[in-house]
């Protein structure tokens, strides 16, 4: 396992250099800071490429430059979020506190900022405003410096170590945990390599063999330098297109790792596919579609005919986020995978969803999601769903069953739901109604009713007008309106809300509606 001790040993040092890299002359512009960068980089690929190859100095490189970007995003994020939560807790300090206004007081200065309820609240948050501004003077300093802290399977692992009692693990077990994110092993593809990959190859029949770095060349058990491992891969998700790339010569990348509490080495694959052109313009969706509303335990989705009108029993999707993070993300991929079941049983080619993103409410909770215990209990229900998860698992599952997404606006969705979309209906709850608004959306229709439909008549008490009178309909019945239809005159719906594309899309590939 030398070739394995020497590529955790050359990824563990780069990584540690990219975390605290050193700044650039300031006076270079323009050609001459590029030409530094490039001096750098190369640097660092010499570096590399003499304890190991090439190929592992260029996957090492790679890997530890997309890290040290995601940790930059983080901070950038934490840097924000630091500031609004900053200004507002400075505008509210700026206003008396409720215990010291009389009533009239009170009534006058509606519709300004409110200060706290009380002059012992107010304190407290004087504290944490002293504790947020030495945070915000912290990450400012080490973002300025372009530093970050990263730790390969994540700070509460290298905590854990030093609380081994609290954490109820022994020492045997922290360390295992501690080596297996760092036991992995990746490789990019290439087209013009035998099965797509000449550091990793793994053949039709399953065979695995890696190409070592010319130090460890005399360790190799077959010739041409290449390392052939005992155990056969067998890809159980997907091994046709596996299968058919490879045998056609294209790309694929893999990665070699293990799994806390498993036994056995994981053999991964990947491979890219072009992008699809998204169209200029209004996007809407054409025929029948299936809105769903994400909700905290739960999917509420809604089948909506061309017409947008709700058909067929509502469902409910349990969605259960518990346990750990693999946990989480099963149990995620498998509430996806019933919602395209279920809409693919139906006939139904696109599903809506809302545009969501819990930021700002996960920034601001304490100050704008109530207080006390109910407040807790609201904020600890919005930071557990889990909107960034669901919307990348849902992205790449629908792209794959051929499903069009579409992402709506997700403003007031619940209250025009609620009030126009659930009386009419038996057993409809108010994230059934919503998801209703959801797919009228995407398909371009008001979220309110129609204009001109009728009220329920005393003959026919429950009866109520609720389709779209179109032209389908009316050359069904012969232009004559049928009991229980809208007698409304006929007209082109004029839509309220429009689907567009906008580049802050937190949906990749998709559309977003407004």
């Amino acid at each position: 396992m030398r070739w394995l001790c020497s590529w955790a040993g050359c990824a563990g040092g780069e990584l540690a250099v990219v975390s605290r890299p050193q700044p650039l002359d300031p006076d270079l512009d323009g050609e001459a800071k590029r030409q530094a960068q490039r001096d750098r980089l190369s640097g660092r690929k010499r570096r590399l490429t003499a304890p190991s190859s090439s190929r592992w100095a260029g996957c090492i490189i790679r890997a530890s430059d997309e890290q040290y970007r995601l940790a930059r995003q983080a901070q950038q994020r934490h840097l924000v979020g630091l500031r609004a939560a900053i200004s507002t807790i400075e505008k509210r300090l700026a206003q008396p506190t409720a215990d010291t206004l009389s009533a009239q007081d009170r009534r006058t200065r509606r519709g300004r900022v409110k200060g706290y309820p009380t002059q012992a609240e107010r304190f407290e948050k004087q504290r944490r405003l002293q504790h947020l501004r030495a945070e915000l003077g912290r990450v400012t300093a080490e973002h300025d410096a372009e530093l970050v802290h990263v730790v390969d399977g994540g700070k509460r692992l290298a905590k854990a170590r030093h609380n081994l009692t609290a954490a109820g693990l022994t020492l045997a077990e922290c360390r295992q945990r501690w080596e297996l994110p760092r036991w992995r092993i990746e490789a990019n593809g290439c087209g013009d390599e035998t099965f797509g990959n000449l550091t990793i190859r793994v053949t039709p029949d399953g065979e695995v063999s890696l190409r070592l770095p010319k130090p460890l060349e005399h360790l190799a058990n077959t010739k041409f330098g290449r390392q052939v491992l005992s155990g056969k891969a067998k890809f159980s998700h997907r091994a046709d297109e596996w299968l058919t790339r490879i045998s056609a010569e294209q790309s694929v990348s893999y990665a070699i790792t293990r799994r806390p509490g498993r036994a056995g080495v994981y053999l991964t694959a990947s491979w890219g596919l072009a992008p699809e052109a998204e169209p200029d313009g209004e996007v809407r969706a054409g025929g029948p579609v299936l809105g769903v509303d994400l909700n905290d335990g739960h999917l509420a989705p809604r089948r909506l005919d061309l017409h947008g009108n709700p058909v067929g029993r509502p469902v409910r999707i349990d969605l259960q986020i518990a346990g750990s993070s693999a946990r989480r993300d099963a149990q995620v991929r498998h509430a996806v995978t019933r919602l395209i079941h279920h809409a693919r049983s139906r006939g139904v080619s696109t599903i809506a969803v809302e545009d969501l993103d819990f930021v700002d409410a996960r920034t601001l909770g304490r100050e704008t999601m109530g207080r006390d215990a109910r407040g807790k209990r609201f904020r600890r229900t919005v930071a557990g769903i889990p909107t960034a998860v669901f919307r990348d698992r849902l992205a790449a599952m629908t792209s794959r069953h051929g499903i069009r997404l579409l992402a709506v606006n997700p403003a007031y969705t619940s209250a025009w739901g609620d009030q126009h979309w659930r009386k009419p209906y038996p057993n409809v709850t108010r994230h059934e109604a919503a998801a209703t608004v959801i797919g009228r959306r995407a398909q371009g229709h008001k979220a309110r009713r129609r204009e001109g439909v009728t009220r329920t008549r005393p003959e026919d008490r429950v009866v109520r007008a609720t389709n779209q009178a179109g032209p389908e309909r009316l050359a069904a019945t012969g232009g004559r309106h049928r009991p229980g239809d809208a007698r409304s005159r006929i007209s082109p719906t004029q839509p309220a809300t429009y689907t567009t594309i906008r580049p802050g899309n937190r949906y990749p590939g998709t559309s977003r509606s407004q």
